[in-house]
């Protein structure tokens, strides 16, 4: 965990390069998903059923995940610099595509995190997690592809 003196200096970082807007907004949204992968992976208050080869597969997964966390940061710094939009709504028509992109991989990964839970709950199998990650990692890939086109 982070100080607070530390925490202060990344806002400060991020709302230099990410600005506050539409492209903040899709970096954080990735991100927290992320975070809530781990959260629900590692809980150690909730009892899981995973066997160990399950549990490292998706610590494989996950770990895949986290490399494109930086891709999804640098993208959305690329973005911000070309079309900024602080506190706007508007999603610039050219680049509409690679925000959907961004848009889905944020949900794909909500939904991974989601399928890691019922997978620990026995409600579930892991191959829903390798689906769902799989979508994750090509949305990011085509949203990498869409913004060098711009």
């Amino acid at each position: 965990m982070r100080g607070p003196f530390s925490r202060l200096r990344q806002r400060r970082t991020d709302e230099r390069e990410l600005g506050t807007g539409l492209w903040r907004r899709g970096h954080d949204r990735f991100a927290r998903a992320l975070d809530r992968y781990w959260q629900v992976l590692l809980d150690e208050r909730t009892p899981g059923s995973l066997s160990d080869a399950e549990h490292n597969g998706l610590v494989h997964a996950g770990n895949e995940l986290t490399d494109r966390l930086a891709v999804v940061r640098d993208l959305a710094v690329r973005l911000h610099a070309a079309h900024p939009g602080d506190d706007d709504q508007h999603i610039p028509p050219t680049t509409a595509a690679v925000h959907r992109e961004l848009s889905r991989a944020a949900h794909e990964l909500a939904a991974t995190a989601q399928a890691v839970a019922m997978a620990r709950r026995s409600h579930g199998g892991t191959a829903a997690v390798g689906r769902h990650a799989e979508r994750t990692l090509r949305h990011v890939d085509r949203a990498v592809e869409l913004a060098a086109g711009l």
